[in-house]
């Protein structure tokens, strides 16, 4: 198994490099069909914020993270905290990806509560903002 990096995901996503998009979906493709990849939360967290940045909406963001989860060959890191965060995302206007992912992966770590400075993000559930 092998750990692609966030800037081989976003080659691969963004195809805006095409010589290194070609070479991110090659390696990608092989590691696949040999030991598979996984994909650390923390990638996630940054291919949302990379993706959100190249102009993609949130849905097309939270679609393009979920096929990671249904794509054979690739293991992602608590897959279902990652899906809460998709979920949650999806539900409220509270916050991105990396935020409720955050959220996700605290809670289920034993924290009450997320304090932030963000006001968005700072009105949703075991969330307080710090003002």
């Amino acid at each position: 198994m092998v750990v692609a990096d966030t800037y081989v995901w976003a080659r691969a996503h963004l195809n805006d490099n095409q010589a290194q998009a070609r070479k991110a979906r090659k390696a990608l493709a092989e590691a696949q069909g040999k030991g598979g990849v996984f994909v650390p939360v923390l990638v996630l967290a940054e291919l949302s914020w990379v993706l959100r940045s190249a102009k993609w909406d949130r849905e097309r963001i939270l679609e393009a993270l979920e096929a990671l989860l249904q794509t054979r060959g690739v293991t992602v890191e608590a897959p279902g905290l990652v899906r809460e965060a998709i979920e949650a995302t999806r539900a409220g206007g509270t916050g991105g990806f990396a935020d409720h992912l955050i959220a996700q992966v605290g809670l289920a770590s034993g924290a009450s509560e997320v304090i932030t400075f963000d006001g968005k993000f700072g009105k949703g559930e075991h969330v307080r903002r710090l003002k």
